[in-house]
């Protein structure tokens, strides 16, 4: 590094990149009538740029250079960003070590911050100049990024400390643009890289936790209530309250004398219904206590400019009310005050009891607004819980997304959105086939929030956190409570969890929360209509990632399978003694390469001698199938499909099939298919004596493969059982 030869500094006044317009010079389209920012501004405003991703927060569209304290560093920030905008630049093209992929307008917030931290650091260590900077400075920034700003107790993650570490080298390679860079042959940490300096290792497989059971399962319980069962009411008295509010925003005239006579025939009509005077919200309740309104005026509630709008079609004033008010306290007075939406409320069943409740209490706009967020989020997460669209994806839905299929077996679903992730800017049109549940959660949002055609569905879809949290506070408060909404557990939940949940779940097929909930064949299904629709689109990545976690799943259950094995637990049923066989070729096989001395078998050399046999699995509810051989598949027989290449796990009759084993996790499936045989029809004394024998058959066969479970998973049988025979 000594020896590196120093680059010539670029004038600052002489800049190539001085006056620029970003976004026009970056090859962006500009919405009409708008500019970009010039890069001599110490604040770009990105938001004039035209076919940004939805999931693209304004917030994040604004990059405020004014935060780093030196200003010479502002434009050496400002001078390294447009040059990773810009890799063909002329000027920057030349440049040996420059990045040649120009970085994204998303990510450019992230770099901000980055070279934030980094500047501001150094000017708390007293340094006026990059050519000042040492590695000692470098190694005590480490330290203090590599803690939580908000929790110094908390070790920030070692992919976001390389990040951080990569900004600060990355200036190196464009010294020759900046106006103050580093000493020549000076580069932060030397030759070592950020993913060395952070000891960040990436990963080979997706670590992205699924969504545990416990939040899973009233997450998606509870979003089925709402969207069936609360979510048509709720649409109809938000409908109602935009028609009004859109009513009133039309008035201009003021409330005139004659007007009066107007407004207290309805104040009468009104107290002799017995029907309470609307109230106002409890913010203006507040700004009329600061105006100077007495806390004991009877009429400190009372939404008074509303009434008048919705009974006079005018605007009201002070000395109105004050002329109404012996009329206004007596309606008060005899009937009271309550929120103006979701009187009178139908009355649907609990979700834990099924007793009736009204579907809300009255409530104000905002509460009514509340109840409409809710009822979008649940629509939103059952949507990325059941279809795996990215949050990119789910934000960029539009109403009118949904459409049918009618075809002769059954309708299709399709969503049309962007594919965001891995595209040019802006994404491109995709679409996704769907599960009917998706459709009406879809359906379901876009008439609570009255999304019109082509308007965004989930206005606020890219921050699913504090959508989600506003959701989990609602359930778990009075208004989910008295419904009878199952709490939600604290804990993480966002798009990409619920994508790893679903495909983990499919993957893992027939077990799991999901299989229970939904029939996952039929979301594997539109998986892979989907993707036969469009090989290229979203459904395709899903699908492979499906088919990847199901592959990963198969060699676990099989690796699962030898351990029993090496333990005394054998399988059962008629394939058992192939599998046994297969299962005692590993044994010699890991035999010849043990050495002296013994050392522990190696799990990857384990899995890749199973591979094979991992790969001829299919998972049934009560039975492995290990499809060798498709001419002894005895579902193809019956079938008549002797050359299929997959088994027909549901036609399964694993009792009779020789491909077929039964282990112990398959023991308490057949107990309860005997227990409930004898408890519904044996013990039915109407059953004729055909249907009788029929269930004494098959209670016998169940008890027959319990049994051998038995046998066989305590070693009676070394070489397996046929089960059922």
């Amino acid at each position: 590094m000594s020896s590196a030869i120093p680059l010539p500094q670029i004038d600052s006044n002489r800049h190539p990149f001085r006056g620029m317009d970003i976004l026009q010079t970056a090859g962006y389209r500009t919405k009409p009538g708008m500019r970009g920012p010039c890069f001599d501004q110490d604040i770009w405003d990105l938001t004039a740029v035209a076919d940004a991703p939805a999931s693209w927060p304004r917030s994040e569209k604004i990059l405020d250079f004014t935060t780093i304290a030196n200003p010479r560093w502002r434009t050496v920030a400002r001078a390294y960003l447009m040059a990773r905008i810009l890799p063909t630049h002329p000027d920057v093209a030349v440049l040996p070590q420059a990045y040649r992929t120009p970085l994204a307008l998303p990510t450019l917030r992230h770099e901000v911050n980055r070279l934030t931290a980094w500047f501001n650091h150094l000017s708390g260590a007293g340094i006026s100049s990059l050519s000042l900077v040492r590695q000692p400075h470098c190694d005590t920034y480490l330290s203090v990024i590599s803690r939580s700003r908000t929790d110094p107790e908390r070790s920030v993650t070692p992919g976001t400390v390389a990040g951080y570490v990569l900004t600060a080298q990355a200036l190196m390679a464009y010294s020759p643009l900046l106006p103050d860079c580093y000493a020549p042959g000076f580069r932060p940490w030397g030759d070592r890289s950020a993913a060395e300096v952070a000891g960040y290792e990436r990963a080979d497989v997706n670590q992205t936790a699924p969504v545990p059971d416990d939040i899973l399962r009233p997450l998606l319980c509870n979003s089925i209530y709402l969207i069936n069962v609360v979510g048509p009411h709720v649409a109809a008295e938000a409908t109602r309250a935009r028609q009004a509010i859109t009513s009133r925003a039309g008035i201009r005239s003021s409330l005139r004398l004659d007007q009066y006579s107007q407004v207290i025939d309805e104040v009468q009509r009104q107290m002799r219904a017995g029907v309470p005077a609307p109230r106002t919200t409890p913010g203006y309740i507040a700004r009329r206590l600061a105006a100077g309104w007495g806390q004991d005026d009877p009429l400190l509630p009372f939404a008074f400019d509303s009434f008048v709008r919705d009974t006079a079609l005018s605007l009201s004033k002070r000395r109105d009310l004050e002329r109404l008010r012996p009329h206004l306290e007596a309606w008060i007075r005899q009937c009271g005050t309550e929120p103006p939406w979701c009187r009178d409320a139908t009355a649907v069943p609990r979700a834990d009891d099924r007793s009736a409740v009204p579907f809300a209490i009255p409530v104000d706009h905002f509460g009514l607004e509340t109840m409409v967020h809710v009822i979008a989020s649940a629509a939103f997460y059952l949507t990325a819980a059941l279809s795996g669209m990215r949050a990119s994806e789910l934000a960029e839905l539009t109403g009118g997304a949904c459409r049918r299929e009618d075809r002769s077996q059954s309708p299709r679903f399709w969503v049309d959105s962007r594919r965001i992730k891995g595209e040019d800017f802006g994404g491109v049109p995709d679409s996704w086939v769907v599960i009917e549940e998706v459709h009406r959660a879809l359906a379901a949002a876009e008439a609570v929030t009255g999304t019109k055609l082509g308007e965004l569905l989930f206005s606020s879809g890219s921050n699913s956190g504090n959508r989600y949290a506003a959701l989990r506070n609602w359930v778990n408060g009075p208004c989910g409570q008295r419904l009878g909404l199952a709490p939600i557990p604290d804990g993480p939940v966002h798009p990409r969890a619920l994508r790893r949940t679903l495909a983990l779940s499919i993957a893992q097929r027939p077990h799991g929360l999901l299989a229970a909930k939904w029939h996952l064949k039929h979301v594997s299904v539109a998986t892979t209509e989907g993707y036969a629709a469009r090989p290229g689109g979203h459904q395709a990545a899903f699908l492979a990632e499906v088919q990847a976690e199901e592959e990963a799943e198969h060699t676990r259950l099989t690796v699962a399978a030898y351990e029993s094995y090496q333990q005394g637990e054998l399988p059962s049923g008629r394939g058992a003694r192939d599998l046994i066989a297969a299962f005692r070729a590993v044994d010699e096989e890991l035999a010849a390469h043990e050495t002296q001395p013994p050392v522990l078998t190696d799990d990857r050399r384990l899995e890749r001698l199973l591979k094979t046999r991992a790969k001829t699995l299919h998972v049934g509810a009560a039975n492995y199938c290990w499809f060798t051989d498709p001419k002894k598949a005895l579902c193809l027989t019956l079938a008549g499909t002797p050359d299929a290449t997959e088994p027909l796990i549901g036609m399964c009759d694993s009792a009779r099939c020789p491909q077929a084993t039964h282990h112990p996790q398959h023991r308490q499936t057949w107990a309860n298919q005997a227990k409930n045989t004898q408890a519904v029809f044996l013990g039915n004394p109407r059953l004729t004596p055909l249907e009788r024998r029929r269930a004494e058959d098959a209670y016998d066969r169940a008890m027959r493969i319990v049994y051998a479970i038995d046998a066989a998973s305590t070693g009676l049988n070394s070489e397996g059982t046929d089960s059922g025979q």
